[in-house]
């Protein structure tokens, strides 16, 4: 009985890196249904990898598994670093999201501010963000004058971080 070549075993191998290769370089443009069948190949195949955890491959933002939001406690009571550790969290919460442009809404994190002598409003807030992504939020949070705690989230529809 005779076996399967090597060099037969060689170019199906060669030719599933291939196939998987031009599905990553594509992948961040497929449509929402595709995409959910994209991050079923690749999970599956990051689960057939005989690697261990910390080594293999990492999946893109879109493919990632829902997270409970974290929180974040600010216990700075001055405007400026309250204001600048806001719009740090608007940030992290756009590059995981928008700048992916993620389809769907997702709370990126909740916000406790612990105290504060002063007030942080929206324009505090956007003085921090660089020039290129202050259009990047909505700020429905009002004046914060008291402690109080945010949320900061993702809305798809919209394609903004808002803050409420």
């Amino acid at each position: 009985m005779k076996g399967i070549a090597i060099s037969t075993v060689a170019l199906f191998i060669i030719a599933v890196f291939v196939v998987v290769m031009l599905i990553i370089f594509i992948g961040s443009n497929f449509s929402p249904a595709l995409r959910s069948a994209y991050c079923s190949l690749l999970i599956g195949l990051r689960g057939f990898l005989p690697l261990p955890e910390s080594l293999k491959p990492g999946l893109p933002t879109y493919c990632k598994e829902d997270v409970y939001p974290q929180t974040y406690y600010i216990e700075s009571d001055q405007p400026d670093k309250i204001a600048y550790e806001v719009a740090s969290y608007i940030l992290a919460c756009w590059e995981v999201t928008g700048r992916v442009d993620l389809k769907a809404n997702r709370t990126c994190s909740e916000v406790v501010i612990k105290r504060i002598q002063g007030v942080v409003d929206k324009s505090l807030v956007m003085s921090k963000l660089p020039e290129n992504y202050r259009n990047i939020f909505d700020w429905k949070a009002d004046i914060i004058d008291r402690p109080k705690s945010l949320g900061i989230l993702y809305e798809y529809p919209s394609k903004k971080v808002v803050v409420v």
